[in-house]
């Protein structure tokens, strides 16, 4: 079963309704692995491809044995997993890059350099019964109550199950901080929660946050537009334009557009704080792009509120214009920022206290890809 990518925590609020609960996982930096015990014993690993990669992980073999040991019952499984790198001295995960420095094929275990740890995180069949109809609460208990830890070899996937936006947020930052990629969300209960083989549903998304890995320091940009919601943000706004401030023109240069960080009763404030601030047409002072639907909100305000922003990097641009006048690009090109998210709101600051259009195109050429 595969996942779709989200880039947003309020996409999987807007995913999995009210009615819908879901979990979130640590998503580990390694190979996917599916691992079956046979009846007889024996041992078959596949990767997410179906290809058998069982002559790659020889030192699964006694691991297998050591779970067997653990709990006499077990006659025969399937596991997904993540196969991981592995500091056994360090009791850390390693990067990918050091998993794939292993042999691919008919690897001897004497050879082995580096060393693994499974991460399980569903179990698909147990001694000969399918649990591919159970639901993923179901599938976890049959995982956590037939199979036990072993330090350093065989572990379960880090969970956490909430709807909350700081918890989400304060999960996703810690996945980070113990060197996973980020967070799977996966439906919990009921059919949506159903083990779907060869499928990518939207029952289970993977979101990653680059932006940790990005630059240091927030911007502080300010609010030059709306985009009315939709799904749960129907009657609000759902995103919103923002722009640098150029302090050598005086005139404000869209950015980005933003979605990500806002809880509902956040939106509901700047719901009642940017109504009376709506304008029939743009002020003259704001630079866009014509015509291009991301760059064109639904509403246009009165620049007066910054938000503090956080991003992964920099990019550049056709749809927006922040920096433009400074850089030598075809097509009056800007500066635009991957996957932004909102901190808060600076109502200490004022427009002219904006990070500068100046100072994003500095951060663009310093970023760590250019140097």
């Amino acid at each position: 079963m595969l996942a779709k990518p989200t880039k947003s925590i309020t996409e999987i609020l807007d995913q999995f309704d009210d009615n819908k609960e879901f979990t979130c996982e640590y998503k580990y930096d390694g190979e996917r692995a599916q691992v079956h015990l046979m009846d007889d014993g024996s041992l078959k690993i596949y990767s997410r491809n179906s290809e058998d990669m069982t002559g790659r992980y020889p030192d699964l073999i006694d691991v297998m044995e050591e779970l067997k040991n653990l709990n006499p019952e077990i006659k025969s499984f399937i596991l997904d997993c993540e196969c991981v790198a592995y500091d056994v001295g360090k009791d850390k995960i390693l990067p990918f890059q050091v998993l794939s420095t292993r042999k691919r094929k008919d690897v001897k275990e004497e050879d082995i350099k580096v060393r693994i740890c499974l991460f399980a995180f569903d179990m698909l069949l147990f001694n000969g019964e399918s649990l591919l109809r159970k639901s993923l609460k179901e599938r976890r208990e049959y995982l956590h109550n037939n199979l036990k830890t072993i330090k350093t070899k065989f572990q379960f996937a880090t969970k956490m199950d909430s709807r909350d936006i700081n918890e989400i947020d304060q999960f996703l930052t810690q996945s980070i901080k113990d060197s996973c990629e980020g967070l799977m969300i996966k439906a919990l209960n009921g059919p949506p929660s159903h083990y779907e083989p060869s499928k990518r549903s939207n029952n289970w998304l993977k979101l990653k946050k680059d932006y940790l890995e990005g630059i240091g320091d927030s911007l502080d940009l300010i609010v030059i537009g709306g985009y009315i919601g939709k799904g749960k943000r129907t009657g609000t706004y759902g995103g919103f334009l923002l722009g640098s401030y150029n302090q050598d023109t005086g005139e404000i240069e869209s950015i980005c557009k933003i979605g990500t960080g806002f809880s509902d009763e956040l939106l509901a404030q700047l719901a009642t704080l940017l109504k009376p601030k709506e304008l029939e047409k743009p002020k003259a002072s704001v630079i866009y792009s014509i015509g291009n639907s991301n760059a064109v909100p639904d509403v246009w305000f009165e620049p007066e509120v910054l938000f503090e922003v956080k991003v992964a990097d920099f990019t550049t641009s056709p749809v927006y214009k922040a920096g433009y006048r400074y850089l030598e690009l075809s097509g009056d090109r800007g500066i635009s920022l991957r996957f932004p998210r909102f901190i808060q709101i600076r109502d200490d600051k004022d427009v002219e206290d904006a990070t500068s259009s100046e100072q994003i195109v500095e951060m663009y050429q310093n970023q760590a890809s250019l140097q």
